[in-house]
C-alpha cells in the first residue's frame, strides 16, 4: 500500500486546540508544504518523519505533489494571500488537506506587516471557490498573551486581546 493511501486511511479530520501541529497530525512519509515557513512547525513535522518543504513561492511546485499544505498565520504576511488558497489546492494530491489558520481581520495588529485579512464568510467562500469539497472549521480564541503563544499565534501578540482565529481543514 502506498504511503499516501496509508496516510489517507489513518487521518481523522479533527481540529484541535493548540499549535497547528496538533491538527496536522503529521506522519512518517507524508509530504507536507508549509506556507510562509515556521521553523518550529517544520522541525516538529520533520521529527516524525514527514517530508517537509517550507514554501515562499509556488512557482517550482508540481501539481498533486503534497498530502498536506499547512498555513499558520504566516499566510497573512502575503498581500496575495487569497491566491495561495487556490495554489494550495493545485499542489495537493486528491484527498489531500489544506490545514490553515486565518485570523479575523479585527484580530490582526493595526500597524502590522500582515496585509491579507478577510472575514470568516470570505475565507469559507474562498476555499469553496478553490475547489475544496469538504471544509471543517472551528473558531478559536485567545483571551491572554500566553494562550496566543501556545497556539502559535505570535504574529497576533501586538493585537488587542482577545484574538479570534478560524482554523480550517479543507479536503481536495
Amino acid at each position: 500500500m502506498a504511503v499516501a493511501e496509508k496516510i489517507k486511511q489513518q487521518k481523522e479530520l479533527k481540529i484541535t486546540l493548540g499549535n497547528l501541529y496538533n491538527t496536522i497530525q503529521p506522519q512518517q512519509g507524508e509530504r507536507i508544504m508549509i506556507i510562509g515557513g515556521s521553523e518550529t512547525l517544520t522541525a516538529r513535522c520533520s521529527d516524525v518523519g514527514a517530508i517537509v518543504l517550507p514554501a515562499a513561492t509556488f512557482s517550482q511546485i508540481k501539481q498533486n505533489e503534497f498530502d498536506t499544505v499547512a498555513a499558520p498565520l504566516s499566510i497573512h504576511r502575503y498581500a496575495e494571500g487569497a491566491q495561495w488558497t487556490a495554489q494550495a489546492y493545485d499542489v495537493l494530491k486528491e484527498g489531500g488537506r489544506f490545514v490553515v489558520d486565518f485570523a479575523e481581520a479585527r484580530s490582526l495588529p493595526s500597524s502590522s506587516d500582515l496585509p491579507y485579512a478577510e472575514t470568516l464568510p470570505c475565507y469559507w467562500e474562498r476555499l469553496k471557490a478553490a475547489g475544496f469539497t469538504t471544509i471543517l472549521f472551528q473558531q478559536l480564541m485567545a483571551q491572554h498573551a500566553r494562550e496566543a503563544v501556545l497556539n502559535g499565534w505570535t504574529e497576533l501578540m501586538p493585537a488587542e486581546l482577545p484574538v479570534i482565529v478560524n482554523r480550517f481543514i479543507a479536503v481536495k
